[in-house]
């Protein structure tokens, strides 16, 4: 999460927020795949976001849609 807040800190901007959902035998793994978009640069990056209650909390704060 701390990668996050920085990239936010920086001025990237969030282009896309995808639920993620594990399965198999590793179905307790679920996120968030965030895609942010670097200032001036046209630069996309992927950053995996495991789920916890702060994730879920920043992401409904900043009041980002979620493709699910």
């Amino acid at each position: 999460m701390n990668g996050f807040i920085e990239a936010l800190q920086k001025g990237w901007t969030v282009s896309e927020v995808a639920t993620v959902l594990a399965h198999g035998t590793n179905d307790e793994g679920r996120g968030y795949l965030v895609t942010l978009l670097e200032p001036g640069r046209y630069l996309l990056h992927e950053l995996y976001l495991p789920y916890s209650v702060e994730a879920e909390a920043l992401l409904n704060q900043a009041s980002l849609p979620v493709i699910k």
